[in-house]
């Protein structure tokens, strides 16, 4: 499935509605599949996954239902149990889930189980029906960097995370290094949300962020980018955004003023990986046992080069992300990942940027 079909499909499925599938395993070829998310609407990681799927349904005939836990502990074994007890392939990101998963997979041997930007703990075994997608986001995230880096005229830009864990501190981590890349001597505010929801809290990080002068934000914290964008358009500033290509998402839904002040976004591939998936269920060519880890080589995670960024990046810009972007995906440039750094080593990343 191409980038440009989900594009198209976007407006027709933005709405999100749920889909409420019979609970039998197939239908002719078609799978029985549960998504379990946070929660719609955030205009990005939830919604790129529902997108993804909904494009399955739309394709492959498939039973989809889509379960929200709202970040809520007391609900993930409840839509982990609802969605076992009659849907024969189980869909989960793993910041939430993944301890639930690890505790209960091997008591459900019938059902096929993939989960998306991490990894399950294979060493704990009883996870033969479980399959990983790893993106590896601090080579997209290392291109934002650099491009905030060239492109602030007060060589001070801030990143925004949502919950203090692996996934964000792999933006961070990334963004951080290739700022430095381009001006060794950057400042960067980095600072969590602590939460992926909290709208008011992103506004008050990202005023806080333009009171100290930093002119571009790099925001990785779900709904919390709402508010991080709100600030941002009414200082107008830009912003970069992530998961999906979020420009293209505010300008499918009208809303252009929103859209115009994102000048790009660091993506993860999460609608097609899902939807290819899917294509594998439907064909009965389901992988379990595996964790796959998907990059710039492997188009998992990108720097979104829509026409705004064409019209807003100099040009020389441009270029110099472009070779970078060669040299990351030739291995010539090995960025550095917080999937295999020690937190001691994370720590001693972000500080080299702190402000003095």
């Amino acid at each position: 499935m191409k980038k440009i079909a989900i594009i198209l499909l976007i407006t027709m499925f933005l709405l999100l509605t749920a889909c409420t599938g019979g609970k039998i395993t197939y239908v002719g070829d078609s799978p029985n599949v549960a998504l379990i998310i946070a929660n719609r609407g955030d205009m990005g990681f939830n919604d790129s996954a529902v997108i993804g799927l909904n494009v399955s349904k739309q394709d492959h005939g498939t039973n989809l239902t889509i379960l929200e836990h709202d970040n809520k502990a007391e609900n993930f074994e409840k839509v982990f149990m609802e969605a076992v007890n009659g849907y024969n392939h189980v869909v989960m990101m793993s910041s939430m889930m993944k301890e639930t998963l690890e505790k209960h997979a091997a008591d459900y041997p019938d059902v096929k189980f993939l989960m998306y930007d991490g990894e399950v703990d294979w060493s704990k075994g009883g996870l033969d029906n479980v399959y990983c997608i790893v993106y590896r986001a601090s080579e997209a995230a290392y291109l934002a960097g650099y491009l905030a880096a060239s492109t602030t005229e007060t060589a001070k830009i801030g990143f925004v995370g949502g919950i203090d864990n692996t996934n964000i501190h792999d933006f961070a981590v990334g963004y951080v290094e290739g700022a430095k890349k381009k001006n060794p001597d950057i400042q960067i505010y980095l600072e969590n949300a602590h939460s992926f929801e909290d709208i008011d809290k992103g506004k008050e990080i990202a005023q806080s962020m333009i009171d100290n002068g930093e002119d571009i934000i790099f925001s990785a914290a779900g709904s919390v980018n709402l508010g991080v964008l709100d600030v941002l358009v009414k200082n107008d500033l830009p912003m970069i955004g992530v998961d999906t290509d979020q420009y293209s998402l505010f300008m499918a839904t009208g809303q252009k003023d929103l859209a115009e002040h994102i000048i790009t976004s660091v993506t993860k591939d999460i609608g097609n990986s899902l939807y290819q998936a899917i294509e594998n269920y439907t064909t009965r060519e389901v992988i379990t046992g595996e964790t796959k880890v998907i990059g710039l080589k492997e188009n998992g995670v990108s720097l979104a080069k829509n026409d705004h960024y064409k019209n807003t990046v100099p040009q020389t810009i441009q270029e110099e992300i472009d070779a970078l972007e060669q040299e990351i995906i030739s291995g010539t440039i090995v960025v550095p990942s917080a999937r295999t750094l020690s937190l001691d080593e994370i720590q001693a990343i972000f500080q080299s940027v702190q402000p003095k």
